[in-house]
């Protein structure tokens, strides 16, 4: 018959105190109750954790891209940097050479010229860089 249910320990919820038609006690059914929860908490624990070491993996894998896209990217930017330089000191060069070639022509005179050998929509572009620098 059943009992009022009576509290055990570690337990979060009453526990049934009904008896089974197979003979079981009351203490029996407790013990195979608290078995079972144990069991799903293990389960779920277990589970839990294997979550875990997948999430760590993923992270770690995550973090290797952004540190190897990084890398790239520095590495690019670096030769980046060079080619400017590079292209820097060879407008300079050019610049000077022109320069050295006509003498101490003016910038106007300069631009005239390389209007001369250009199209005139290049050659616009560089007289209106002549004025404005000279402004």
């Amino acid at each position: 018959s059943p009992t009022s249910g009576m509290l055990h320990a570690g337990s979060k919820r009453k526990a049934s105190t009904v008896s089974s038609d197979d003979g079981q006690s009351p203490m029996n059914y407790n013990n195979l109750e608290d078995a079972s929860r144990i069991a799903a908490e293990e389960d779920k624990r277990r589970r839990n954790t294997a979550a875990s070491a997948r999430f760590r993996v993923k992270k770690k894998q995550r973090e290797q891209a952004l540190e190897r896209t990084a890398k790239e990217m520095s590495e690019k930017v670096g030769k980046l940097e060079a080619r400017i330089n590079q292209l820097e000191m060879e407008n300079k060069w050019l610049k000077n050479l022109i320069t050295e070639k006509n003498g101490s022509n003016s910038k106007e005179e300069i631009a005239e010229m390389f209007a001369s050998k250009f199209s005139s929509a290049q050659a616009s572009l560089v007289k209106e860089k002549a004025d404005a620098s000279k402004q």
